[in-house]
């Protein structure tokens, strides 16, 4: 798997991560240049911003590793009869500091890339260009730096709810040669809600980006319904109700549920532009200069490609004969009795398995979220566990359930997100220990809770070059 060194990191992309814009979105690529020259006018720190959303594209984040390696760990997914050794570590558990998660360094390339961004619009003028304009920019950067330190201590630490106090990653502000020590879990999550509040403050409602796919950028809606996730995360119940409560009351004509039909011939599903329900989504173009080539999300996941990745009967049992997203599944003449996840079917009338668009924030999710966070300690006016989870399942066209308890709301998130990239950090924020039946590894196949397992070991190579960044108890180099 790719490691790459955090302090060797941000020289690099202070070289060459932000001193270019990436093809992202079809944008026109520019000629490598300085920093400070590239950063020098506020344009080009909106083709820098263009850029900046590239990491999210890599194989080592959404473009595969992060979304599969949660539910293959999380029992949604198994080693399918055709694997060929692809992401068996995760499989049976068995990651190491030379075998683990490569998201690390991915997603500090964006953070330095938005750090310099902020940095440099500390101060900055220029004519015709407002404190507004700043603001919003800023703001956008903030977003997503954001969502980057929330997927790397989700994968890296241990939960909120377990132990906030336990180590989390590094906190960088500047990018520079550095050698940070690792901050709390707190401490990370502080910062992650200082970065959405002014998000929040300052972001539009719609981005001004041009590019194919509105979906693909932030917005003001997105900075909500991931500050209803967070809060989700760190088991404050009320603030998680109350934010997803500002994305759900936003549905109107244009952003709404899919409808039965919807989730289960496309929806969001290989179009080329976001669904009704997408809030925020990774844009997949081979123009990317993040494509991973064959080392895509849709290849792994099909039996049309390499299709080492299966979805364990533990999840294809949970959903009713009427259930629509029970038929987001396929299997092949060879393997009639395995199956595969059509979530990321290929783009266009051609279905171009190496090109597709990974949802990140949908509006079923809040739905969700807001479900069990009423039925822990929340209260919202009108609202209710039960009828948010039976306004879900009756656009999916499972049946109407008359009372709803813990279990089954996280039954529904198996149903509903599964092949997104939740079930395995849904396990760790609730404290449940993984159960799994259907399981055609050797070892490993619960795992109970807590357990050190349950925060992915740093890579080596970080630890070599930072002797500040501590590695995560019960793990060994080798």
């Amino acid at each position: 798997m790719k490691t790459l060194k955090l302090v060797s990191l941000f020289s690099l992309v202070l070289w060459l991560g932000l001193s270019s814009c990436s093809d992202f979105l079809e944008q026109q690529p520019h000629l490598s240049q300085t920093n400070e020259l590239s950063l020098s006018t506020f344009d080009g720190m909106n083709q820098a911003m263009i850029g900046a959303y590239s990491p999210l594209y890599d194989y080592t984040w959404y473009g595969r590793d992060y979304v599969v390696t949660s539910d293959i760990k999380g029992g949604n997914a198994k080693a399918s009869p055709i694997n060929s050794g692809r992401f068996k570590t995760e499989y049976l558990w068995n990651s190491t500091p030379t075998a683990t998660s490569s998201t690390w360094g991915t997603a500090y390339a964006l953070i330095a890339r938005v750090n310099n961004i902020i940095n440099a619009l500390n101060g900055f003028s220029e004519v015709g260009v407002t404190q507004d304009d700043k603001d919003n920019l800023e703001a956008e950067a903030r977003f997503l730096r954001a969502l980057a330190y929330h997927d790397l201590v989700r994968m890296y630490a241990q939960p909120y709810t377990y132990d906030s106090t336990s180590m989390g990653v590094p906190i960088v502000l500047v990018s520079e040669n550095g050698k940070p020590a690792r901050s709390t879990v707190a401490e990370v999550y502080k910062q992650i809600r200082e970065d959405l509040n002014f998000s929040e403050e300052h972001l539009s409602e719609t981005n001004t980006h041009s590019g194919t796919d509105a979906k693909a950028w932030a917005t003001k809606r997105a900075v909500l319904a991931l500050e209803a996730r967070v809060y989700l995360y760190m088991g404050n119940y009320q603030k998680a109700a109350d934010y997803a409560t500002l994305v759900i009351n936003q549905i109107d004509s244009k952003f709404r549920l899919f409808t039965p039909a919807e989730y289960a011939v496309g929806g969001a599903w290989g179009t080329n532009t976001g669904g009704s329900e997408v809030i925020f989504e990774v844009y997949g173009s081979e123009k990317n200069s993040s494509h991973g080539n064959w080392d895509v999300i849709s290849y792994i996941l099909s039996p049309l490609g390499y299709g080492d990745v299966g979805a364990s009967n533990d999840l294809k049992s949970l959903y009713e004969a009427s259930d629509v997203r029970g038929k987001l599944f396929t299997n092949s003449a060879d393997y009639p009795n395995d199956f595969w996840s059509l979530k990321y079917p290929g783009k266009g009338t051609t279905r171009n398995l190496r090109e597709d668009n990974i949802p990140v924030l949908r509006l079923a999710e809040m739905y969700l979220i807001r479900a069990e966070a009423l039925l822990k300690s929340a209260t919202v006016a009108g609202a209710s566990s039960l009828s948010d989870i039976n306004t879900l399942r009756a656009q999916r066209g499972a049946s109407v359930l008359t009372s709803v308890n813990f279990s089954q709301i996280m039954e529904e998130r198996r149903r509903e997100l599964c092949f997104e990239g939740h079930i395995l950090f849904d396990l760790a924020r609730t404290k449940t220990s993984l159960t799994r039946t259907d399981f055609n590894g050797s070892v490993n196949q619960n795992v109970t809770f807590p357990d050190y397992k349950w925060a992915m070991p740093i890579p080596q190579d970080e630890i070599n070059a930072n002797p500040n960044c501590k590695q995560n108890p019960g793990y060994v180099a080798n």
